[in-house]
């Protein structure tokens, strides 16, 4: 099946002049779906586990591995790679999207990608205190949908949070989740290509992760690295103990193109080790566990023809389906508060608060730096689409990069504690006219590429966020319905007063000479929904962050790890859930808190740390003689 760009024709059907709804946006994702929407995998689909066997008379089909791996996403691809290096080990890795399309290896395409056929498209409940002019109140939460999950539509920012973040995670009872132990999974992952720009100390060279600066950086990048140092920020590289600054951000990618965990860890071994079965399109409804014994025998799915199936695993079961699906899956198989199994009517194996605990970094839309023709880095039509051309044939040019994305600071508000920082800034491309003319049909319908914009939206990002959220099952249809989002942001208002705060650093750039001398200039128009406030006040602000909410795509913290007397604990250290047998839980739902910086790296360090866990555990169970598999299992679970 090929990639499908997100339909706009409901979307645009209102009167608008905003250039994502014109007659060559339209063209445009055409080109591109004919260029690049197939994938360079889809001749592994056959041999990945469809059209291999068939369901006779409607029988349930059943086969055995030794671990499966339920999502191939940031976790779960490295979790498929690191456990079949062990060749008496079979693995299945089951994935609910179908294979990565070209397409999502252009860095500047993750607006394309999200709201796309490998986009899960979900969207929060309606709250008071966030996404209020959002169409009906509810946020757009993108989840990667494909080999790759979300590392497929990520905006590709290597970046592993601060240290004392991973210290705290041990100070809660986490043991051996201090920095100096999770340091050297950072270090393993990864094949850095800067080291002649970052401390080598820090980082790897050799592992499946390759990660490098973007071979174009327009003018608009220095121009801001230099604002910032030119208020006191020291540029250096944020992937040491150190955060408070800025730097050329460094990327998930490789000689122009993304490197997704698919292409990273799945893509060099497919095909080559016959111990890993990856079935993609195959949707998880349920983890078998034996109601009496607690013990985790394997997963339900159905296939892309509809047909059920059933896989058990003789040794482990690990769910990588992400923060949102993750504890939709658990609950669905009778792990979960009491209440809310007991609506849907699933028996309960064991209560533990699953889908608790969410929380994400938050921003906004609403802070805008109009450029001036020295800087804008629009073009028209033919030059958009010849530089396409020119991408598909040289990996380079404007569209091996993601624009002014590439640019990133840390900072402390008055509301900081200690010597970390509470704001990030990012910086986004947009189109001061779509914003001007409708911001909220501008997001809804963003199909345009990083690398061409006349303005900059400047994101403030809440890194430490005291609200919390929920995740909870479908009403209507818990198995195949979305899960509902309640993300509560800004719930608590220290959170509201702090990006406050960072939206009034961030214009201390535009009084910097750098972006002076380039022309740079804040668009102070108010939007609609704030036009009672003052523009500028803290008032108006606090309206553009409750009223105009967004997010950097990072949600944590729903399969919570902590210790056996953390009440909100679902996992202990070791990632195993707890009651249940042979069942863990390996992405960015086991963190506590999140980390103070993007959580694509730290989530692909958390599956590998997980996979010498599990490794450490079986090869050591696997040297005594042993007759009864949950002997075992009972000794090293207990």
């Amino acid at each position: 099946m090929s990639w499908i760009p997100q339909d706009l024709s409901s979307l645009c059907a209102v009167h608008t002049s905003i250039t994502n709804c014109s007659p060559s946006t339209f063209l445009f994702l055409k080109l591109i779906a004919t260029l690049f929407g197939g994938s360079r995998d889809a001749e592994d689909e056959y041999l990945s586990g469809f059209g291999n066997f068939h369901n006779f008379h409607g029988a349930i089909e059943q086969e055995e591995f030794d671990f499966i791996v339920v999502g191939a996403g940031s976790a779960g691809c490295v979790l498929a790679n690191r456990l079949t290096e062990i060749e008496k080990w079979n693995v299945l890795l089951l994935e609910a999207g179908g294979e990565e399309p070209e397409a999502a290896d252009i860095p500047a395409f993750p607006p394309i990608m999200q709201g796309s056929s490998i986009d899960w498209q979900y969207l929060t409940q309606p709250s008071s205190t966030s996404c209020r002019s959002r169409t009906n109140g509810r946020c757009s939460w993108a989840r990667g949908k494909a080999m790759g999950g979300s590392s497929t539509i990520n905006y590709m920012i290597y970046m592993r949070g601060s240290p004392l973040d991973y210290d705290e995670w041990a100070a809660m009872g986490n043991t051996g989740w201090k920095y100096t132990d999770v340091l050297p999974y950072f270090i393993k992952s990864e094949d850095n290509r800067n080291l002649d720009r970052v401390e080598a100390y820090y980082h790897g060279v050799g592992g499946y992760l390759t990660v490098e600066n973007f071979p174009y950086q327009d003018v608009n990048i220095r121009t801001i690295i230099d604002g910032f140092r030119e208020l006191g920020l020291d540029e250096f590289d944020q992937n040491t103990e150190r955060l408070i600054g800025t730097m050329l951000l460094q990327t998930t990618s490789r000689d122009g193109e993304r490197l997704s965990s698919n292409g990273a860890f799945i893509r060099p071994i497919r095909n080559k080790r016959d111990n890993l079965t990856i079935r993609t399109r195959t949707y998880v409804t349920r983890i078998i566990i034996d109601p009496d014994t607690k013990v985790t025998l394997g997963v339900e799915y159905q296939d892309k023809h509809g047909n059920v199936k059933q896989a058990f695993a003789r040794k482990e079961v690990l769910v990588s389906a992400g923060s949102i699906n993750s504890p939709k899956l658990l609950m669905l198989s009778g792990i979960g508060p009491y209440e809310e199994l007991s609506q849907h009517e699933i028996p309960v194996l064991k209560e533990l608060s699953v889908g608790y605990n969410l929380h994400d970094h938050t921003t906004l839309d609403g802070l805008v730096f109009a450029l001036s023709n020295k800087t804008s880095t629009d073009v028209d039509d033919e030059q958009r689409d010849s530089d396409v051309r020119y991408y598909q044939q040289t990996h380079r040019g404007p569209l091996s990069s993601t624009g002014p994305l590439q640019v990133n600071a840390f900072v402390q508000t008055l509301y900081a504690n200690g010597d970390r920082p509470d704001v990030q800034y990012s910086f986004d491309s947009t189109n001061v006219g779509n914003y001007l003319e409708d911001v909220v049909l501008t997001a809804e319908t963003n199909n345009q590429p990083l690398c061409y914009y006349n303005a900059i939206t400047v994101r403030p990002i809440l890194l430490n966020p005291i609200s919390r959220g929920v995740i909870r099952l479908n009403n209507s249809d818990p198995v195949f319905g979305d899960p509902l989002i309640y993300a509560n942001t800004f719930s608590e208002r220290l959170d509201l007063l702090t990006i406050t705060e960072g939206i009034k650093q961030a214009l201390n750039l535009l009084r910097t000479s750098k972006l002076q001398d380039a022309g740079y200039q804040l668009v102070d128009i108010p939007l609609p929904s704030c036009s009672h406030h003052d523009f500028g006040s803290d008032d108006y602000w606090m309206c553009i962050a409750t009223e105009y909410t967004t997010t950097l795509y990072h949600p944590v913290g729903t399969c919570k790890m902590g210790p056996k007397n953390d009440k909100d604990a679902v996992v202990d250290a070791k990632l195993r859930v707890y009651g249940i047998k042979n069942l863990r839980v390996i992405d960015a739902s086991i963190m506590p808190n999140i980390i103070r910086g993007n959580t694509n790296a730290p989530t692909i360090m958390i599956a590998e740390k997980a996979s010498d866990l599990i490794k450490n555990a079986w090869l050591k169970a696997e040297a005594h003689v042993y007759t009864a598999p949950y002997d075992v299992t009972e000794k090293n679970y207990k």
